[in-house]
């Protein structure tokens, strides 16, 4: 392909995950180290050949919905001829969750034919607000699963001696994005009550007692374009 080379250079290097597929196929041409390890294999090059059907998930039934989302972004990028955007939540090998943008864009021939469908993805969880990052993780764990993982990625996990209830952690993450108790009850759907009972819970749970700290520690981006998770 080395008409193609530089469209194979600019996946190599590309800053994050990329790839280059068969249009008609869906098979792999090339990928980045970024996009191979997303999908826990460390050489991009044994992905050569095959689709994203032929990959192993750690959730399989989730796995074949994914594929299928992603074969379908494909096709209308080839039949259209132009980027498809698609915005999908992924669970990679080792159980992380991530949410990820995806543009798709056909690679058109001197005659206007399809050479190939580039792929790049961002992970953009970084800027979801801690109670979307929950309702991310619920999608694929079980409560305290979700609340045990969540709490590692916020790195506070180590600041609590025991783990929160689920309404418990709800209330946990409202405070974290700065709101009074009264707009966390609305937001709810509880009395002002029961969210001061939860904070008490909550200060017996952690190190010291000093919530105010822990709420203080939380990482995230308050700068947020748009939390919505819905692929």
């Amino acid at each position: 392909m080395k008409s193609d080379s530089a469209v194979i250079s600019f996946i190599e290097n590309f800053p994050v995950s990329a790839s280059f597929k068969e249009a008609d196929t869906g098979r792999y041409i090339v990928n980045n180290a970024y996009n191979s390890r997303q999908f826990d294999v460390e050489n991009p090059k044994d992905l050569e050949g095959l689709t994203i059907r032929d990959l192993n998930f750690c959730q399989p039934e989730w796995g074949k919905q994914y594929s299928g989302m992603i074969e379908e972004l494909d096709f209308n990028a080839r039949e259209k001829k132009s980027h498809m955007l698609g915005r999908h939540q992924f669970i990679d090998n080792h159980g992380e969750v991530q949410l990820e943008e995806m543009v798709k864009f056909p690679v058109l021939g001197s005659r206007g034919n399809i050479l190939g469908i580039v792929t790049y993805r961002h992970d953009i969880t970084p800027v979801l607000s801690p109670n979307n990052i929950y309702h991310l993780y619920r999608g694929f764990y079980d409560a305290k699963n979700a609340i045990k993982r969540v709490l590692v990625c916020l790195e506070v996990d180590q600041y609590f001696v025991a783990q929160p209830t689920e309404a418990q952690f709800r209330v946990f993450l409202l405070k974290a994005e700065r709101f009074a108790n009264k707009e966390v009850a609305k937001f709810l759907g509880t009395s002002d009550r029961t969210v001061e009972c939860h904070l008490v819970a909550l200060r017996n749970k952690v190190v010291e007692g000093n919530l105010s700290r822990v709420l203080s520690l939380v990482k995230w981006s308050s700068g947020c374009a748009d939390n919505s998770i819905q692929c």
